[in-house]
């Protein structure tokens, strides 16, 4: 034996022997010589056991958290907005435009000539004229009546008549889409002939934006007027009329 346990001392069966035969000595001296010394195995407290009370916890957890789930959707009901509707500022107005024609005006008539000098015999310094006797009885008079017709057609300017057409009836021009989309204003000047009975005869642009010009132009054409009087007579009267494009 002690052959062996020289040999194999250091192996891992060697090792386990000797473990073996301190066992064995210790309780051989332990029977020998008894001591007070007592050795027992450790048990379980149920109480210090954190496995048992864990489902009546989360049970108890998870009932508690349903209750308050409930009271909250109680006490707080679904929430419903309010949706406040504000009118618009823009008032949509509804016209009935007429369709119009214009009217061209008359070509002006021919200007004078002026007479240039030519070239030719030369006039002499010294001439005689001869005594004449005139008969008015055979002087023949035109008739003037058909002059003043003429003239009377002739239009004046406002600043010369005497009694100037008043405004019976102005129609609001249309707004512009463009100009009403970017909220842009302005003012347009028309010149409008007005003939002997009130009508307009004919709508010049003076200045003014140029995307209003159309709108006013259009406008002017259904003015209508008192006609306006000049030394008695009816007469055709060019007026200045200003158009205004304002969003208000």
């Amino acid at each position: 034996m002690n052959l062996v346990q020289i040999r194999f001392g250091n192996t891992l069966s060697g090792q386990i022997y000797q473990a073996r035969q301190a066992q064995r000595e210790f309780q051989k001296r332990l029977s020998a010589q008894p001591c007070d010394v007592q050795i027992e195995t450790r048990a379980k407290k149920p109480d210090a056991d954190l496995k048992l009370p864990y489902w009546p916890n989360m049970m108890r957890a998870s009932l508690l958290n349903l209750i308050l789930f409930i009271a909250v959707a109680l006490l707080y009901p679904e929430y419903h907005p309010t949706v406040h509707m504000t009118k618009s500022a823009f008032k949509a107005i509804t016209v009935d435009i007429p369709e119009t024609s214009q009217q061209k005006r008359p070509p002006p008539p021919p200007r004078p000539q002026v007479p240039l000098a030519v070239e030719g015999d030369e006039v002499p310094e010294d001439v005689t004229i001869e005594s004449t006797e005139l008969d008015l009885d055979k002087i023949f008079i035109p008739n003037l009546a058909s002059t003043t017709g003429t003239d009377l057609d002739e239009p004046l300017d406002y600043m010369e008549i005497d009694y100037k057409p008043h405004p019976s009836r102005i129609v609001t021009p249309e707004y512009p889409a463009e100009a009403r989309k970017k909220r842009i204003e302005g003012k347009v000047t028309v010149k409008v002939l007005v003939d002997k009975v009130g009508n307009v005869e004919d709508v010049q642009f003076i200045h003014g934006p140029e995307m209003f010009r159309k709108a006013a132009l259009d406008a002017a054409w259904q003015f209508r007027f008192r006609p306006g009087k000049h030394q008695g007579e009816r007469r055709k009267v060019w007026m200045i009329m200003p158009i205004e494009f304002s969003l208000d």
